[in-house]
């Protein structure tokens, strides 16, 4: 069928050759493929009586009958391709056809005539073929009359051999050598020629055998053993399937196509013994051998392939401490490739980590701190996997250094394994974290403010829980915070947080600065200054008590004002840039604390660098940058900076404001910017 689609693209190339006329139309057409029925191209011409004769153009899977001269309009058409392009074929009458045009007759009455005639080769008889059962490697004998015609052989799935792999080629006779590729089907006989060839088809299909397996066995189907496949014919193997009901089998190949450090089969001298080594991906399932034609052939059910899995599983220690190394007990351990344990949530594992295998013994180096109580499983490279039980150690409460306790306070709890604890809870309320330097017989915690009396919840890693013993609480009366914001909260913003005991409320400040509030419907709502940080302290004072917390508010950024821009070169001392004196600039917004950014390139020529921030009456230094650059009229700087930053004190403040602005001296610097931060 490759040839028969290189063929069909030279044809549309070459319609002059082939031309066609519409029974409307006397004009040649040039267009290959347009609407409505009509047709670009027919051959071969001269074609074999009793051939095939193709018809290649558009919607030709409209047309009824094809007419050609002295036999009976032929109806049985075999359309290849519908629509536009389209092809359809007929075989040629033995007896009867005569040389002249031939007929398209269309479903609508349309009809088209082609612009040449149709001519004949005598015709090639294909008596049959002996055997009529074959193995690939077996000499098939064809007979018939003037294959000396015939060029090729074609076999079932496009499987030919050419003339020049015939063993005998007379006009009554063609001996051949049947390709492994072969399968069972139609032979055709060919006369290879390159435009559309002249095809016979057999009458009766040519069955070719197949390898047959007469056992599959080894020690044990575990991965790593030997594999030993008898039978017969095996040298038409070029895989050896495994998982072959899955999505993506396994192949095993033949040497011949194993790439480098792949494993692979190998086959004896007489072709009736594959060995293999059991790759670890094959898992229990059918088993098919694969052959070069393409062809499967079942060796075994997945009922009959049962692969080895661990067995005979135990668990120690049992129950077992997250953290804590854990040992499973079995035998052939060594098929484990990953072991996975139950989480939480629903479907969801956690990979075990690191374990070695010895002794049929397989130890993991710790439990896994989010792994839940349930079935441990234990993966192979194949996808199967093994469970076994195992059950977890958990935290126990013996005492409480205080009960009642008050909401707030500080509270140790003591008892066993509470180190695996990562909130506590009282009566419902709040979880909160150990302090730090908990162990395993004790832990302190804040107790929160909205906790009641009742049963104390431990948290776990693991997103379970256990109840302990329950504990008095003696409730805040004072108000506090519920739950402290999520977002950020940004200085000089109003923060909203949730509040309990808001009735009570009297004051808030921040940083022991007070600030305006409102309490609405348990939400407290209070002005953040412009000075609050990261780690500004909020105090809620209430008529009974106070409470002060953390808050990482985000400090407000402080703009860069560009005061002047340009290219200004100090020289050594010869120049002075004078823009923002004597009202250059409008310096009455200034405090102290002001930075002022100086922004320079040094002169890589020069040896020393130096800058001066004056006053613009009288050009002296300020007060305070004197002390700033070590009592020296400048600062000096380094070759590499690019900048000057210098916080503006109270008396440079007075000073600037007082003698008229600034001025910048210096050496070898070249100024090019100057900003303030307010």
């Amino acid at each position: 069928m490759k040839k028969l689609q290189t063929i069909k693209m030279l044809l549309l190339s070459c319609v002059v050759a082939l031309g066609f006329v519409a029974c409307d139309n006397d004009d040649y057409d040039t267009q290959q493929y347009k609407g409505g029925v009509s047709l670009n191209v027919f051959g071969p011409s001269p074609v074999m009586r009793g051939g095939t004769l193709r018809f290649l153009g558009s919607n030709l899977d409209q047309v009824t009958q094809v007419i050609i001269p002295g036999v009976d309009p032929i109806t049985e058409i075999d359309v290849r391709q519908s629509g536009v392009p389209s092809e359809i074929l007929v075989q040629v009458p033995v007896d009867g056809p005569e040389v002249g045009y031939v007929t398209l007759v269309a479903a609508n009455g349309t009809e088209i005539t082609t612009q040449t005639q149709l001519t004949y080769e005598e015709p090639i008889v294909f008596e049959g073929f002996s055997p009529a059962s074959v193995m690939p490697g077996d000499v098939l004998t064809i007979t018939g009359d003037y294959l000396n015609l015939m060029h090729e052989v074609i076999f079932a799935e496009d499987v030919a051999v050419p003339e020049d792999d015939f063993i005998t080629h007379t006009r009554y006779e063609i001996t051949l050598v049947v390709p492994d590729a072969a399968q069972t089907g139609e032979i055709i006989l060919s006369d290879a020629v390159e435009d559309l060839p002249n095809w016979i088809y057999s009458e009766t299909e040519l069955e070719v055998g197949v390898p047959t397996v007469e056992s599959f066995i080894a020690p044990r189907f575990k991965a790593g053993q030997t594999v030993t496949i008898t039978g017969t014919a095996l040298s038409l193997v070029d895989y050896v399937r495994f998982n072959a009901s899955a999505d993506v089998p396994f192949d095993v190949p033949s040497i011949a196509l194993a790439e480098e450090g792949e494993a692979s089969f190998t086959l004896s001298e007489d072709g009736t013994q594959i060995t293999f080594t059991l790759p670890a991906e094959a898992a229990t399932d059918a088993v098919e051998l694969v052959l070069r034609s393409g062809v499967t052939v079942p060796v075994m059910t997945a009922e009959n392939f049962q692969v080895v899995v661990p067995i005979g599983l135990a668990v120690a220690p049992q129950p077992v401490k997250a953290g804590a190394a854990l040992t499973i007990s079995g035998s052939d351990l060594d098929l484990v490739t990953s072991v996975a344990f139950p989480t939480n949530e629903e479907g969801v594992t956690v990979d075990g980590g690191a374990f070695t295998v010895e002794s049929g013994r397989l130890v993991l180096a710790a439990v896994p701190a989010t792994a839940v109580e349930g079935n441990i499983s234990l993966n192979m490279a194949n996808g199967m996997n093994v469970t076994v039980a195992y059950t977890l150690v958990k935290p126990v409460v013996t005492s409480y250094s205080a009960n009642p306790v008050n909401a707030g306070a500080a509270l140790t709890i003591a008892g066993t394994d509470l180190d695996l604890v990562t909130g506590v809870s009282f009566g419902g309320g709040s979880v909160a974290a150990p302090e730090e330097g908990a162990t395993a017989t004790s832990l302190t915690v804040m107790v929160p403010m909205d906790s009641q009396s009742g049963a104390v919840s431990l948290s776990l890693e693991n997103g379970t829980s256990v109840e302990a013993a329950s504990l008095n609480v003696n409730e805040a009366i004072f108000c506090y915070i519920a739950a402290m914001p999520e977002e950020e909260i940004e200085a000089g913003s109003v923060c909203s947080v949730e509040v309990g005991n808001g009735d009570m409320l009297e004051g808030v400040e921040v940083d022991g600065e007070s600030v305006q509030f409102l309490v609405n419907n348990g939400i407290l709502e209070f002005n953040v200054p412009t000075t609050a940080g990261a780690d500004s302290k909020v105090k809620l004072i209430s008529s009974n008590g106070e409470v002060e917390y953390d808050f990482p508010f985000v400090p407000l950024t402080k703009p860069e004002v560009e005061i002047w821009t340009g290219n200004f070169a100090l020289g050594a001392w010869a120049n002075g840039l004078q823009d923002l004196a004597w009202g250059g600039y409008d310096f009455s917004n200034i405090e102290e604390g002001t930075i002022i950014n100086v922004y320079f390139t040094a002169d890589t020529s020069a040896t020393s660098w130096q800058l001066k921030i004056g006053r613009g009456s009288d050009w002296n230094t300020l007060p305070d940058f004197r002390v700033y650059a070590g009592g020296e009229d400048a600062a000096n700087v380094n070759v590499n900076d690019t900048v000057l930053s210098y916080s503006l004190g109270a008396n440079d403040v007075k000073e600037i404001l007082t003698n008229h602005g600034l001025i910048f001296q210096g050496a070898n610097l070249t100024l090019t910017r100057v900003t303030l931060i307010y």
